[in-house]
């Protein structure tokens, strides 16, 4: 592609992002309008857009490594060569273009499309979408089962009263959350226990009968009582969930009631706090993160006190490691986002696997390949595929709910 193409496919997709906030002068709309004219595949594609996403969208373009990504392109494609092997002849402005040229193709691909240029094609990542099974993000997908055995799927049941557990209302509310109420602080003589689990595909929040909010990632799972009595509050938890603990008196009146969470082999006790657990039984180890206040992390072999903004991780016979975890990514799940620094392949897909409601079938080694980047949660998997093949190191194909992972051609050992 020569030099004048590409500063127009630069310039075109500047107008399109500045559409998008409305900014563009009576010239600059005349261009856009001329572009679209062009072809009927290019009005399709900015009808395509997706306004609403657009904060997220850029979210997601910031958090890209762009040049990394463009290095790879080079690598994949032959569309240019590594900066160090570029004859003397090319000037900076040259390269600086590459990298303008891929911010703006990967801006517009998180935006839900792409169009290229390269070698004369014009190819809309829609319509190769279209091709493929669809499949939808999760949402909030629970069942809760009663301590007499009934299970109540939430996704289904209407808003308001489900049920009665002693003295405990348990209400669905209008945004999907669901809370257990006490009538006038009242307790039950009878302690009964309720397990709120959501599938693949599916999350939740729950307020205790303490007023404790708790959300559950999808594939995960917490036991509580319906009321909290005697000297302390314990609930357990299978997967991830993050917890806002409320601090309130105990028996004596004076004193906090502890909060003690049990995951697999590990106890936290925590007084009033925020953290995020995550105990995936595929997962290598518990890793306890903890964002306000102080939690003790215990284990029959060792035992750990953290402070906001560390995370314990449980090594063997060695006792517990604690780091400094990156907080956003840690929270990303809570906060409706996908978040990576550096994840490998298959970390990635995990996630995925979970949240999407899909089997992961890898045909090749893809051992030694990190992303880095954010999507929401909100949008469609093919949308994550397109962006996970658009560097070259992976084809990726969807049949029904089976995700196919592959090395792209092109770095396959011959």
């Amino acid at each position: 592609m020569d030099d004048e193409h590409l500063q127009r496919d630069l310039h075109i997709a500047e107008l399109l992002k500045r559409s998008l906030f409305d900014e563009l002068s009576a010239t600059e709309r005349e261009t856009l309008e001329a572009w679209m004219n062009e072809k009927e595949a290019h009005r399709r594609q900015f009808d395509d857009l997706d306004r609403d996403a657009l904060a997220d969208d850029l979210l997601e373009a910031e958090n890209y490594d762009v040049e990394a990504a463009t290095m790879r392109i080079f690598a994949a494609t032959g569309i240019g060569e590594k900066p160090e092997e570029q004859p003397s002849k090319v000037s900076p402005l040259y390269l600086s273009t590459w990298w303008k040229i891929a911010a703006a193709c990967l801006f517009l691909a998180t935006a839900g499309w792409s169009w290229y240029h390269f070698n004369g094609r014009d190819i809309s990542m829609n319509e190769s979408a279209n091709a493929r099974s669809v499949v939808v993000p999760g949402g909030n997908k629970a069942i809760l089962l009663l301590s007499d055995g009934r299970k109540v799927e939430l996704e289904a049941a209407s808003n308001g009263l489900l049920s009665q557990e002693g003295d405990a209302r348990i209400i669905k509310l209008e945004d999907g959350k669901l809370t257990y109420q006490s009538d006038n602080g009242s307790r039950s003589r009878k302690t009964v226990y309720n397990t709120l689990s959501t599938p693949r595909g599916g999350q939740y929040q729950l307020t205790l009968p303490d007023g404790s909010n708790v959300w559950l990632n999808a594939a995960s799972s917490i036991t509580f009582p319906n009321q909290f009595d005697g000297n302390e509050r314990r609930v357990s938890i299978t997967g991830e969930a993050y917890f806002e603990v409320r601090s309130i008196p105990g028996p004596d009146g004076k004193r906090t009631m502890p909060f003690i969470v049990e995951a697999g082999n590990e106890r936290i006790r925590v007084l009033g706090t925020q953290f995020n657990i995550n105990a995936y039984g595929d997962e290598d180890g518990i890793l306890t993160t903890l964002v306000e206040g102080s939690v003790i992390v215990g284990h029959p072999l060792d035992s750990v006190t953290l402070k906001p903004g560390q995370q314990s991780k449980m090594k063997g016979s060695a006792g517990y490691k604690v780091s400094k975890p990156d907080l956003e990514e840690v929270l990303a799940w809570k906060n409706g986002k996908f978040i990576f620094n550096q994840a490998s392949t298959k970390s990635l897909m995990t996630q995925l696997s979970r949240w999407y409601d899909v089997d992961i079938d890898y045909r090749d080694d893809v051992a030694g390949i990190y992303f880095s980047g954010g999507l929401s949660r909100k949008d469609r998997l093919e949308k994550m595929m397109e962006l996970l093949e658009l560097d070259g190191r992976l084809k990726l194909e969807l049949e029904g709910h089976v995700l196919k992972v592959m090395l792209n051609e092109s770095r396959k050992v011959k």
